[in-house]
């Protein structure tokens, strides 16, 4: 009886067409468009404020701010307004904030490069509008600053090996020995589980409001209640289909996520990328799926319990839209840097799942924590069904 219960409900979930493609499109077609989207406009901004012209304004003394304005003028992303004869801290801060130039470089009065005498400079800019776009202001001042290093060595009687043992003696070169895809997981490891809690979230929330609230609505709960079954079956079978639901997401969201990964190293030569996601096995993304599922089952019973509490499809999801905080700050656990999956915090239920799905992505998994990060979730999620069990034998919860 608790299969045709639950055939029943799965068929007044699907019937609803916008159900369906929520649930089929948002993990493989929607929120990959949307994400692949704003990188797109994301790096077309950057890449536009790279090549856009950049006035500048320059406070130097004579004759050298003639000589440095000119050598940044011949950089083609550099203009100089030499007819601005700004001069302070104050009036070159007031026409970068004005908007009047892009940056104003600032020299001391006492500035004489012909001297041995080490000098500070000020570049100001809008330090929220930078995205490494000044770094054009060195690049072209180089070969002037290396045209005076020339004229030092030549005074001082030293060779270019010389200089470089005097400016750097020691050269420190950085050896990583972590693996690409430990590297790579550990950066961008923690927006899977995060995307996995909020889908897995939102692909309960549909099935929950339709099969609660919405048989409110319909009228049709009062003629599942009279069925000769006990509640118990009724809430089992409800929670199977949005459990079922909120699984197809998980299960779609790691399979696009892992091709559309794929593809995109294919296409932009991305090899570390192509390699890392190789890397993962299928016996870590079963693991991550097996730990999900005391989530999505927390999930189910928490949205079936206040689904059939509403009086109305509006108010259930009134009561919902909360619930998006117990996903979202869990799962932000997993982006923090430094945090680690722990003995402690293998016991604090969500936390855990967001920290050792990272854990395994990475390859860096310690496989004796899964035994209470499965244990403490499982035990949350029977806790919740529990309690829908409950509820759902309350004629004042049913007919409010």
């Amino acid at each position: 009886m608790l299969k045709l219960i639950w055939l029943k409900e799965m068929k007044e979930v699907l019937r609803d067409k916008k159900t369906f493609w929520f649930v089929v499109l948002m993990p493989t077609v929607i929120l990959p468009a949307l994400m692949g989207a704003g990188v797109y406009v994301g790096v077309k901004s950057v890449v536009q404020m790279h090549e856009a012209e950049k006035p500048f304004a320059l406070d130097a003394p004579s004759p050298w701010r003639e000589q440095i304005g000119a050598v940044l003028d011949e950089h083609e992303r550099l203009v100089w307004q030499s007819e601005q004869r700004l001069s302070g801290e104050a009036e070159l801060s007031a026409a970068v904030r004005a908007g009047e130039v892009d940056f104003a470089l600032q020299l001391p009065a006492q500035f004489d490069p012909t001297q041995p005498v080490a000098s500070e400079w000020q570049l100001y800019y809008n330090q929220a509008d930078d995205v490494g776009q000044f770094a054009s202001v060195e690049e072209a001042l180089e070969p002037l600053f290396e045209q005076w290093r020339a004229q030092h060595r030549s005074n001082w009687s030293l060779t270019l090996e010389q200089a470089e043992v005097l400016n750097q003696p020691v050269t420190l070169n950085k050896v990583g020995t972590a693996a690409e895809r430990e590297d790579l997981g550990q950066k961008l490891g923690g927006m899977l589980p995060y995307m996995l809690l909020l889908l897995c979230l939102m692909g309960a929330m549909m099935p929950a409001l339709d099969i609660g609230a919405g048989e409110k609505e319909r009228g049709t709960l009062e003629t599942l209640l009279m069925a000769p079954q006990p509640r118990t079956t009724l809430v089992l079978a409800k929670f199977g289909v949005i459990v079922a639901c909120s699984a197809l997401v998980a299960v779609l969201t790691i399979a696009s996520g892992l091709i559309w990964a794929l593809v995109l190293g294919q296409v932009f030569a991305v090899n570390a990328l192509v390699s890392a996601v190789s890397a993962i096995g299928a016996m870590d993304l079963l693991l991550i799926l097996a730990l999900l599922l005391p989530i999505i089952g927390f999930f189910s019973a928490l949205l079936l319990a206040l689904s059939v509490y509403a009086r109305s499809f509006k108010e259930a999801q009134n009561y919902m839209a909360p619930i998006n905080l117990v996903a979202i700050l869990p799962a932000m656990v997993a982006l923090f840097p430094g945090v680690e999956l722990t003995t402690g915090l293998a016991w604090a239920p969500m936390v855990n799942v967001t920290l050792a799905s990272k854990e395994l992505i990475k390859g860096t998994m310690d496989y004796a924590l899964l035994l209470p990060v499965f244990a403490s979730n499982l035990l949350l999620a029977g806790l919740l069904l529990a309690f829908c069990c409950h509820w759902f034998r309350r004629e004042s919860v049913l007919f409010r």
